[in-house]
């Protein structure tokens, strides 16, 4: 019988019913089936199942574990490839790319541990499903008997996630790139319009502000280095406007701000920079009601730059000790909480820089942002 990966060859039924009952004999093997987290079924040399735990019982959605014995795992987990050849799972044409058959492989033949990603199709009584696994293969030597023990973790969800991430800035970038081809395109034909150059500005951060979110999702394990240059304060003062404008929060609400007078030059991410102060920002004007007023104050020292924004309501005391916590929120609804966690990310990890807040009853609520100076920032 021919195969186009694996070997075909099944082991003899007696045999094969000799070796489950010796696997349910083991106190080994049955202490790492009750023990092991996860997915977890031992396979023969001939790929074929001799016992599982209850987990993968439950994913399989099966009553009996005796259904599953005998089976190669593809068969156990209703493959739409598992049956397109005579041999079964491992032999078709499909075999040589299923991330659990090359783990399988590796194990049997080489003695090696291999990890894998699955990708399979299961067809449950007429019931399509993808799945993905990430899968382990482990040889090991039991009683002068030789087991592949294979690990499986169901990533089907969070890989799904993590295509629909890909999709999104793929798409996000293709529909910005249309934009900002038309934006300049109005420009080239109305080269004094001031409204047009602002929505040029406007598409351009949106632009960076998508460049810098993939590297972040990219780099999820805090890795991200700041795309740092020389940019001047009154710049950085355009970018919180570019913010700012139009944000329903400022609506019926008056900003006072006070910059210095004389221009300093920072090295810094502009970008991080201004969603730290964006937030800051915002959150105040969110916290100050119809017909009341911020303040921005900005003042410079020596070797620091210091953001400062006030508003006159007062954070509880309950809400204060919890106030830069991932998720936390004193306001209702989903996706909240992420605001102050977000200036405390950026600023602080990122951007080298101290995130600090001071509210009481009396004086309000002041969120200040301290940025050291680099080396060669100077005033203009």
């Amino acid at each position: 019988m021919d195969t186009y990966f694996a070997p075909v060859q099944r082991t003899e039924k007696r045999k094969l019913k000799n070796q489950i009952v010796d696997i349910s004999r083991s106190p080994i093997m049955d202490a790492l089936l009750r023990t092991a987290s996860g997915l977890l079924v031992v396979l023969n040399e001939d790929r074929q199942i001799v016992a599982i735990n209850h987990a993968f019982i439950e994913a399989l959605g099966i009553k009996d574990a005796q259904d599953a014995l005998g089976l190669r795992l593809g068969e156990s987990l209703k493959c739409v490839h598992a049956f397109e050849e005579p041999g079964g799972c491992g032999t078709t044409r499909y075999c040589a790319s299923c991330g659990a058959a090359v783990a399988m492989m590796s194990a049997i033949q080489n003695d090696l541990t291999n990890e894998q990603i699955c990708a399979l199709v299961s067809d449950r009584g007429g019931i399509i499903s993808d799945i993905c696994l990430k899968v382990k293969a482990k040889p090991i030597l039991v009683d002068n008997n030789r087991w592949i023990v294979f690990y499986a973790q169901d990533i089907t969800q969070q890989q799904f996630w993590v295509n629909l991430d890909h999709v999104f800035f793929h798409d996000i970038n293709n529909t910005l790139t249309g934009l900002y081809g038309n934006v300049q395109l109005l420009e080239l034909s109305n080269p004094d319009n001031g409204d047009i150059k602002h929505l040029r500005k406007g598409v351009e951060r949106l632009i960076n502000e998508v460049v810098i979110q993939r590297n972040f999702s990219q780099h999820k394990d805090a890795t991200y280095t700041p795309d740092k240059s020389a940019v001047s304060l009154s710049d950085i003062k355009r970018e919180l406007g570019l913010i700012i404008s139009g944000h329903k929060s400022s609506l019926q609400k008056k900003i006072i701000e006070d910059w210095p007078g004389e221009d300093v030059i920072i090295t810094t991410d502009a970008i991080l920079l201004s969603r730290v102060l964006g937030n800051m920002v915002i959150n105040a004007l969110e916290a100050t009601p119809n017909g009341g007023f911020i303040r921005i104050t900005v003042t410079t020292s020596p070797d620091a730059v210091f953001w400062e924004v006030w508003n006159k309501t007062h954070i509880p005391d309950p809400i204060q000790k919890r106030i830069f916590q991932r998720y936390f929120s004193s306001k209702p609804g989903d996706s909240r909480g992420l605001g102050t966690y977000s200036m405390k990310l950026f600023g602080e990890t990122y951007l080298s820089g101290k995130i600090s807040f001071l509210s009481t009853a009396d004086q309000g609520t002041s969120f200040t942002f301290c940025l050291p100076l680099d080396t060669g920032s100077t005033p203009s």
